[in-house]
């Protein structure tokens, strides 16, 4: 019995003695900083050492890890040392890999050897010693590329890299400097900078050098440009960019950017030096969209005081100038707007260049409901002041009612698309070469779109073929000759594009239009059709019957073919081809626009532009735009190149020759350059190409 109490006191002592313990350690393990977790923890009392071996893991209370197979951890001092295939993933997803480590149990500060991490963006740094304190990181013996090894274009060998002595990253700033950097493309050195800096990968837009562009030009010379950006507020920037030239004028570039509560502003210039002695040339445009509570007003300005400047310099192509401003409001049912617009022809030589159109003023109301006849009724106006290039100058009011109604037949499946219209203009033109005219012009109009759809539908295809007849009741006028007839205004009401007109006398269209559709990936709609307009006259020498028009559209997932096609009704001949095409073909993007016009029925025209873009090789791309005057023989312009791009480096290289002549503009060849350092920019937005064909997007 008393060895039986003896036990139970043993066991009751023992019992205590864990609990004591169990207590004792939660207590520790709630005054710590850090979480430990290894497959073996030593951990001497008297010194505050704690050291964890085999799979240690180390973790702070934000969340960041660190991995290693021998972690010390001193208490008293709050210092980790870690030792052997460390691993340091921080919060920011950040991966650092170490042969030694010493930091702090909030892990902020730290010494490492021989660090080798991965960014949260894919981009890699390594270096001989890194020590960080508060903001600031230093990397001795550095190098950084943002590449991903899985698209190295050489094996073992980054598309671009950065090599510094020393690496400084500033958390705070948001800055990364490099002392003695140099640059290498495939690990060949190509640039040095005694000190370089730029924005780390967190910051979306920072003061700095922009990628540069290396040219070279028949009649320009060589020449390098390359943009400076100045981040003044987040809300306003600028950019400076001089464009150095052997063979003609340097000039230098602008562009202000500004938004606030006011409203979006924009300023585009540049002028030249003056190195030819001939007189500055330079250029200013200038837009706006100012916010108010009424509607939106836009301002812009584009002046040139040289009409070959921009286009020689290949700031840009415009060859029309326009400067005014503009006032828009628009409701549910109505629509408002007024502008005083100014334009500058720079193609165009001798005093008759401009044009002026102030005011213009267009109210419209829609959807207005007519309860007598069950239709609907829109009311549009018009005024506007005039002086056009001949220097004539008008007044015009416009005011027009129309007035439609949908029906659809139940019984015969015929669709009637009813449709009045009345316009009354009243114009004065003030002619500098002829009499002035004055009058008051009224044109109405009834007419009606008939259609009788025919509808056959599959398991997999649909069909509709739908015979259409359009007759058309209005009076002949004297303002409004017979009006050109295509593919594209067949079935249009009103041939005529002037406000001032309306095309005159009682005609009717007719043709069908039959489209198929698989829901899925292919579609074609085809329509032919012919007009007849009866002439007033017998002697009018305008044909009563037109002749054969055609159009296609034919899509096949992301191909596609879209054609017109003028047939003589009489010789049954083709007088005149429009269409254009986009096809991809493997790892070939390819866009097609070709236009024909008869040398037997008017002057003999035949163009063709190509545009298209290979992928041969990976990231690799051969691009070409070209327009040929198949007449002539004769090539309008053309360019190609090479383009190489992937998630780093960006390369695009260019030969053009342009052969258009314009006073200054002589015809020119020459090459274009432009490296980008990906994720400083992309090929895409730096740099100058010239087009001369549809452009692969």
């Amino acid at each position: 019995m008393i060895a039986l109490l003896k036990f139970k006191y043993f066991y009751f002592i023992f019992l205590s003695f864990i609990v004591i313990t169990l207590l004792a350690s939660n207590k520790i393990s709630a005054d710590q900083k850090i979480k430990i977790i290894a497959d073996e923890i030593k951990v001497e009392k008297n010194s505050g050492i704690i050291q964890a071996s085999g799979n240690a893991t180390v973790q702070d209370k934000k969340g960041s890890k660190l991995k290693s197979d021998l972690i010390i951890y001193d208490e008293n001092e709050s210092l980790i040392n870690a030792d052997g295939n460390i691993i340091l993933n921080d919060i920011e997803g950040n991966s650092y890999f170490f042969d030694k480590l010493e930091t702090d149990d909030e892990i902020k500060d730290l010494k490492g050897v021989n660090v080798r991490a991965r960014l949260d963006d894919g981009s890699r740094l390594v270096g001989s010693n890194i020590i960080k304190k508060k903001n600031v990181s230093g990397l001795e013996d550095a190098e950084y590329t943002p590449c991903l090894e899985n698209d190295y274009l050489i094996e073992g060998c980054p598309g671009w890299k950065l090599k510094a002595n020393k690496i400084f990253q500033d958390s705070e700033t948001k800055t990364i400097h490099y002392d003695h950097a140099r640059i290498h493309l495939f690990n060949i050195p190509v640039f040095y900078l005694p000190y370089f800096s730029h924005p780390d990968p967190s910051v979306k837009k920072r003061s700095g050098l922009l990628m540069p562009t290396v040219e070279t030009d028949q009649n320009l010379g060589d020449s390098f440009s390359i943009p400076i950006f100045y981040n003044i507020k987040s809300n306003l920037d600028l950019t400076f960019t001089p464009t150095i030239q052997s063979k003609s004028n340097n000039f230098y570039s602008f562009n202000y950017r500004h938004l606030n509560d006011m409203g979006n502003f924009n300023i585009d210039a540049s002028i030249d030096d003056n190195g030819d002695k001939t007189g500055t040339s330079q250029h200013i445009f200038f837009n706006s969209e100012i916010n108010n509570p009424y509607g939106t007003l836009d301002a812009f300005i584009q002046t040139s005081n040289n009409d070959t400047y921009m286009r020689k310099n290949k700031i840009n192509n415009l060859t029309v100038l326009k400067s005014g401003l503009g006032f828009t409001r628009s409701h549910d049912n109505y629509y408002f707007s007024l502008d005083a617009i100014g334009y500058k022809h720079l193609a165009i030589q001798g005093s008759e260049q401009w044009e002026y159109v102030y005011p213009r003023v267009t109210y419209n109301i829609n959807g207005i409901k007519d309860d007598l006849l069950d239709g609907n009724l829109n009311l549009n106006n018009q005024f506007y002041y005039n002086k056009s290039l001949s220097n004539n100058y008008s007044y015009m009011a416009s005011s027009q009612l129309n007035w439609y109604k949908n029906i659809i037949n139940n019984n015969t499946g015929l669709i009637f698309e009813n449709s009045a219209n009345f316009r009354l203009v009243s114009i004065s033109i003030d002619n500098k070469r002829s009499n002035d005219t004055d009058n008051f012009r009224i044109y109405p109009q009834i007419h009606s779109v008939i259609s009788y759809p025919l509808i056959k539908t599959g398991s997999n295809v649909s069909q509709t073929l739908s015979p259409v007849i359009m007759p058309i009741i209005a009076p002949y006028n004297n303002y409004t000759g017979p009006q050109s007839i295509s593919s594209s205004n067949l079935f249009s009401s009103n041939r005529a594009t002037s406000i001032t007109q309306w095309e005159s006398g009682p005609r009717i269209n007719y043709g069908l239009d039959w489209l198929i559709d698989d829901n899925e990936n292919f579609s074609l709609k085809l329509t032919v059709g012919q007009s007849f307009r009866l002439n007033k006259n017998n002697s009018d020498t305008a044909e009563e019957l037109s002749d054969y028009y055609f159009s296609s559209n034919a899509s096949l997932k992301n191909n596609y073919i879209s054609s017109s096609i003028v047939l003589d009704r009489k010789d049954i001949d083709v007088k005149s081809i429009s269409m254009n095409t986009y096809a991809e073909i493997y790892d070939l993007k390819l866009k097609v626009d070709y236009d024909y016009t008869s040398g037997k029925y008017s002057s003999l025209n035949e163009q063709v532009a190509v545009g298209g873009e290979y992928n041969f090789k990976d990231n690799f791309y051969l691009k070409f735009t070209g327009t040929k005057d198949i007449d002539t023989n004769k090539n309008i312009g053309y360019q190609y190149g090479l383009l190489y791009e992937d998630n780093c480096l960006g390369i695009d290289f260019n030969y053009y020759r342009d052969l258009t002549i314009d006073r200054d503009i002589k015809e020119s060849d020459g090459y274009s350059f432009t490296i980008v350092l990906k994720p400083f920019g992309s090929t895409r937005s730096y740099g100058k190409s010239k087009v001369f064909g549809p452009t692969i997007n």
